[in-house]
């Protein structure tokens, strides 16, 4: 598992949280609606397959960003399964992402 893969999924998922909890930000490039995207691929419960979107954003992410929260403990409290988290880049198939 890459660490630029786990950031991003951290990312997602404290993301997630705060559209939940009815804050507007942007975050790493990412807008709240495009992690809210991401979301149901790195859920830890019935997670599916990455939507369009969600791998869309990951293509314009801010990745140095996105490291910066790797090792964010948050990442299990929001409910995001890590290993989902560090694969979504490959599985939506970006090859070039970098590695944190």
């Amino acid at each position: 598992m890459t660490s630029k893969k786990m950031a991003i999924m951290v990312i997602v998922m404290v993301m997630a949280s705060l559209v939940e909890m009815s804050v507007t930000i942007d975050l790493c490039g990412m807008t709240q609606a495009e992690l809210n995207e991401c979301l149901p691929a790195v859920s830890k419960n019935n997670p599916t397959s990455p939507s369009q979107l969600c791998c869309g954003a990951l293509k314009h992410a801010d990745y140095t960003c996105l490291c910066g929260y790797k090792n964010s403990p948050w990442l299990g409290s929001f409910g995001v399964d890590p290993k989902l988290a560090s694969g979504l880049p490959k599985e939506c198939d970006l090859a070039n992402a970098p590695t944190c």
